[in-house]
């Protein structure tokens, strides 16, 4: 549920922190979270979480669906004297909802108290990170700082060590004596060399995908700034797209609210090419502001294209990791022809020297 708040997207569980849906869902509630992809077609009742604009600040909202509309979703908590957009807060589009909260009998249903048990952790893995981060060096670990991050770990991963060392050193000294060099399991090297490729790949995946947002003006009259469209006109867009990896990519544009079309929906971008697509936006008959959304997700080309669309009609995720998987796959197939899977051995004839005197003969080969 952590892991779900901090991605935005909650996993397959999700809950209230405030009191907007008291009397349904209370504060610390837990509910049972589908993802868009698997629940049925969003309509008036439903309880779904959204990434509020302005609600709250901004950030996960769940809120119940009071009228489906043609600019959007019209939102309101159970206990709130008033809609969301009675506020700031525009219509919330299909691109916004994160999750649909599993109903029955009209209302959610609800898990008492597991938020509150998860907000408690939430708070002692806080208080951990603060001890941490008062350490020097690791000050900026409680800002999220990457590099503090990866210290901690590595600080973490250093103590584990040193702990098996001294718990193995009171060991029998024969077996250990007749040990010649580490060893280090083929599958430990393995799942390094998986991650260290997929990871990278992932994110060439996920980072430039999102979803990019117009504000439009509905006007009386034609204007020269193309986010100025005269009340029920129309304006077209350019919407280009490059590559500069190795790997061919998928990009799917689709739009991601009413009001928005793509003439092409699908490029298929290859090294160093630039691709581009035309969107056409809507103004309303009325007069004001509305939002436009058009979402962006590109896939590494290491499946059919049609495969691609198809895992994608699922759920983007689902497209990742299968492409992830062939990845996996193709790594885990070179590695076993070149290195099999028996332990891999590392010898030193300077294993018994001192750290210093290592370094001296090393250098004196070069110098």
């Amino acid at each position: 549920m952590l892991v779900g708040q901090q991605l935005g997207q909650p996993i397959l569980l999700g809950f209230v922190v405030t009191g907007s849906m008291s009397g349904t869902l209370n504060p610390g509630d837990g509910f049972v979270a589908l993802p868009p992809a698997v629940a049925d077609d969003i309509e008036e009742g439903d309880v779904i979480t959204f990434e509020a604009r302005e609600v709250g600040g901004g950030g996960l909202t769940t809120h119940r669906v009071e009228a489906v509309t043609d600019e959007g979703y019209i939102t309101k908590g159970d206990a709130n004297p008033f809609t969301d957009q009675d506020g700031p807060e525009p219509p919330v589009q299909d691109s916004q909802v994160v999750a649909v909260a599993w109903m029955s009998g009209g209302d959610p249903v609800r898990i008492p108290y597991i938020g509150t048990a998860a907000l408690a952790l939430q708070g002692a893995l806080a208080s951990a990170i603060g001890a941490l981060s008062a350490i020097p060096g690791l000050s900026g670990l409680g800002d999220g700082n990457v590099g503090s991050v990866m210290t901690a770990t590595g600080v973490l991963l250093l103590a584990y060590s040193f702990v098996s060392g001294v718990r193995s050193s009171g060991g029998n000294d024969r077996s250990r004596s007749r040990s010649r060099g580490g060893a280090v399991s083929a599958f430990t090297v393995l799942a390094v060399v998986i991650l260290l490729i997929v990871g990278p790949a992932t994110a060439s995946m996920v980072i430039p995908s999102g979803t990019n947002e117009i504000t439009i003006v509905s006007s009386e009259s034609p204007s020269g700034d193309p986010t100025v469209i005269e009340r029920g006109g129309t304006q077209t867009l350019e919407y280009n797209v490059s590559n500069d990896g190795y790997i061919p990519q998928v990009v799917l544009i689709e739009p991601a609210s009413n009001g928005v079309d793509v003439s092409e929906s699908t490029l298929v971008v290859s090294r160093g090419e630039q691709l581009g697509t035309t969107a056409t936006i809507y103004a309303p008959d009325e007069t004001g502001v509305y939002l436009r959304a058009i979402s962006e997700r590109q896939y590494l080309q290491l499946l059919p294209v049609s495969v691609i669309i198809a895992l994608h009609g699922i759920h983007p995720f689902v497209a990742i990791a299968a492409i992830d998987l062939v990845i996996a796959t193709a790594v885990t197939a070179v590695f076993v022809v070149a290195v099999g899977f028996e332990p891999l051995r590392f010898r030193s004839r300077d294993r018994n020297r001192p750290l210093g005197e290592r370094i001296r003969r090393r250098l004196r080969r070069y110098f």
